[in-house]
């Protein structure tokens, strides 16, 4: 098995992480034959690396496991991706078992993590904080993900307009056009793809407007949403945190199946119409908005709060002391009277 890794630091290192911990010899002997056919005809080095990655992959002990690790693919090459972030969106993306608490989902997704990195598939940074993926790790992935119709993965290669439609299938589920140029979006595109789970537009800078066929994740100078974005019905979460120029969200009371809204540091004086109908949100961030007032009771139906974060704007303790599930409360009270009041209704 050594001698297939050619010499190469990556491969013998990615191999011995997928076998770390086996010590019966027919494991290792059955190990040893499934990777001779999967490096069967592969001679030259950049094709013989890439048997044994894909070989690590493969023999990743569950699905999740293998959609967490492909998910990693949609950010740019040599980006440092937030721990914190990326957790978050699996959760969004529900590509793990569902927890009872917002704190209990964390540590399934850390110790995700903590898998891919034993297995040597991802590496982590910064304190642990955040994680990247080796060039060639990631060129495994894309390679995966190529050939599954699910996926269109076109983050960090300087795009300056979106794919050609004839590249949308009706199959696509997630599409990364993260970090490039995209400056227009031409009026008459519109994809049909009613299985799109994740739409990444993030640091695209220059892209001002959306017309009525786009949507969801969105890091740009954009001002307002298209109404069309009600048409979402599966959407699970729409995460605008950092449009400082968005001052227009439209009617959400169809996005029923929403679990995560952030609109943080955005330019909304109003809250969203229709979010008192969001009833299985879990996560919604308010904080650093312009909002001039927020409605009494606004907060009532929305019993799964696990967590929920307002601007600098006095919230009576009525208003969210019916919320049993909150894990994470980040707001302004009245006084000592009003925070005893909340943490005795906890």
């Amino acid at each position: 098995m050594t001698k297939r890794c050619s010499g190469l630091p990556l491969a013998l290192v990615t191999l011995a992480g997928s076998m770390r911990g086996m010590a019966d010899i027919h494991e290792w002997r059955d190990a040893s034959e499934e990777l001779d056919e999967s490096c069967m005809g592969q001679a030259d080095m950049e094709n013989g690396v890439l048997p044994i990655l894909v070989y690590a992959f493969n023999r990743l002990k569950n699905s999740k496991l293998k959609s967490c690790f492909l998910y990693c693919s949609l950010y740019p090459e040599d980006y440092d991706i937030p721990r914190d972030e990326l957790i978050a969106n699996f959760i969004s993306e529900e590509l793990m078992d569902t927890r009872s608490s917002r704190r209990a989902e964390f540590d399934q997704g850390h110790a995700i993590l903590n898998k891919l990195e034993k297995a040597c598939l991802v590496e982590i940074w910064t304190d642990r904080e955040v994680m990247r993926m080796h060039d060639l790790i990631r060129d495994m992935a894309l390679t995966i993900t190529k050939h599954n119709p699910r996926y269109m993965v076109k983050a960090g290669l300087e795009l300056t307009e979106i794919p050609k439609i004839q590249n949308w299938t009706k199959d696509l589920d997630k599409v990364s056009l993260m970090d490039n140029s995209i400056h227009d979006i031409s009026l008459d595109t519109s994809p049909k793809c009613p299985r799109l789970s994740s739409l990444i537009l993030s640091k695209n800078y220059l892209l001002k407007f959306i017309p009525e066929c786009f949507f969801e994740q969105i890091e740009t100078s954009i001002e307002q949403l298209p109404n069309s974005i009600s048409h979402l019905e599966k959407l699970n979460a729409l995460l605008l945190g950092g449009c400082g120029n968005l001052v227009y969200v439209p009617p959400l009371e169809k996005l029923r199946l929403l679990r995560q809204l952030d609109l943080t540091g955005t330019s909304i004086e109003e809250v969203p119409k229709g979010m008192e109908s969001l009833t299985n949100l879990k996560i919604l961030y308010l904080d650093c908005c312009n909002l001039r007032n927020m409605t009494t009771g606004i907060f009532h139906r929305l019993t799964h709060l696990q967590e929920l974060t307002l601007p600098c704007h006095v919230v009576h303790p009525t208003d969210v002391e019916g919320l049993k599930q909150l894990e994470l409360f980040d707001g302004r009270l009245n006084s000592v009277s009003d925070l005893n009041q909340l943490i005795k209704s906890q």
